[in-house]
């Protein structure tokens, strides 16, 4: 709040002020005081006007200035009522009482939102187990009667249920903690089985994995994980290109952690979209999958942070991507491990 504007808010009293002392001037002229009477008296009132102003305004600046401090650090907004000081005359009274109210309808409008998004959450995971069952159905009817269309059939129903796990694990992103059991496992335990999951992607593209497997230990969840990085093998399998196609999963080891990388020949990405492609929703402009949702990376970024890891990417358009999970290690591992406790 500056000095200009409380000024401008009082235009009209200080207007008043002047009226009242060339009234009061005139009126001692008038009476024949002299001259330096009226300097002095005028001198006087000023004086006590420019102190008042001075004080009010110190005053209205350190409460103002104390409700936007308690604004920019208070995390839910609409509770800036209940941490106000107690009004000190009627019209912040009034206005004290109509922010407490809208408060109050405001917090329980968020109560109704919060029970809405669970039972739809709950709903969500539910049909999704449901609907695993008809799924898993038509795969053993299709791998019972081999045949080229049945062939077409589970491969489509791979998409399928591909889509329904991704739905599963954005609904539960929120809720991490509530699902997670870290433990000390062997990183290419996990690559391989996700590896397994997709083996029958791999075959159909003609892929060529070299994999410099190593015994490495890590602290982290194993299903979490599992799904990080089979969203990024699938990746590499979307946007591989035609011939030649190859997957190269390698790890780095540091005094800090372990560096996961999994590395394509793929169609890349441009310098362009590279920046945005753990954004949400985001597909970039070079990509031929006209089906991409735009949510795989945004999720494995989400769960990294939920999880303790970092995730980070390199590509050039046309030549590579390189997609890299950091697990910390040694002393680090503690931190994760009570970071994830107190999620």
């Amino acid at each position: 709040m500056s000095f200009a504007a409380y000024i401008r808010e009082r235009v009209l009293l200080l207007l008043l002020h002047i009226f009242c002392a060339i009234g009061l001037i005139l009126f001692l002229y008038i009476m024949d005081l002299p001259s330096s009477s009226i300097m002095v008296i005028l001198l006087f009132w000023i004086f006590i006007l420019t102190a008042y102003l001075a004080s009010h305004y110190i005053q209205a600046k350190h409460k103002y200035n104390d409700i936007l401090q308690i604004m920019k650090v208070l995390d839910q907004k609409y509770l800036i009522s209940e941490m106000l000081k107690k009004p000190a005359n009627q019209i912040e009274l009034i206005y004290y009482n109509m922010l407490t109210e809208a408060s109050k309808d405001m917090i329980e409008e968020v109560g109704k939102a919060q029970e809405a998004q669970l039972s739809y959450k709950e709903y969500i995971e539910k049909w999704i187990h449901e609907i695993k069952t008809p799924i898993t159905a038509i795969q053993l009817i299709c791998r019972n009667h081999k045949s080229e269309e049945t062939n077409r059939i589970e491969k489509e129903l791979q998409s399928i249920y591909y889509l329904v796990e991704q739905a599963l694990y954005y609904a539960r992103s929120e809720t991490v903690e509530q699902d997670y059991f870290i433990k000390r496992i062997r990183l290419f335990s996990i690559v391989q089985a996700v590896i397994m999951n997709q083996r029958t992607a791999l075959m159909d593209h003609q892929i060529c994995l070299d994999i410099d497997e190593t015994d490495d230990m890590v602290w982290t969840d194993e299903k979490w994980v599992s799904y990080i990085i089979g969203q990024i093998l699938s990746n590499s399998i979307k946007y591989c290109r035609k011939e030649k196609a190859r997957i190269h999963i390698f790890t780095k080891v540091t005094e800090q952690g372990i560096y996961l990388s999994i590395e394509d020949n793929g169609i890349g990405i441009s310098d362009f979209d590279l920046p945005r492609i753990f954004d949400k929703g985001f597909t970039g402009t070079n990509r031929t999958n006209k089906q991409s949702t735009g949510l795989g990376l945004y999720l494995c970024k989400k769960l990294c942070v939920k999880l303790g890891l970092n995730i980070t990417a390199e590509a050039l358009r046309d030549h590579y991507t390189r997609i890299t999970l950091y697990f910390p290690i040694g002393k680090f591992t503690s931190e994760v491990s009570q970071s994830l406790t107190n999620l």
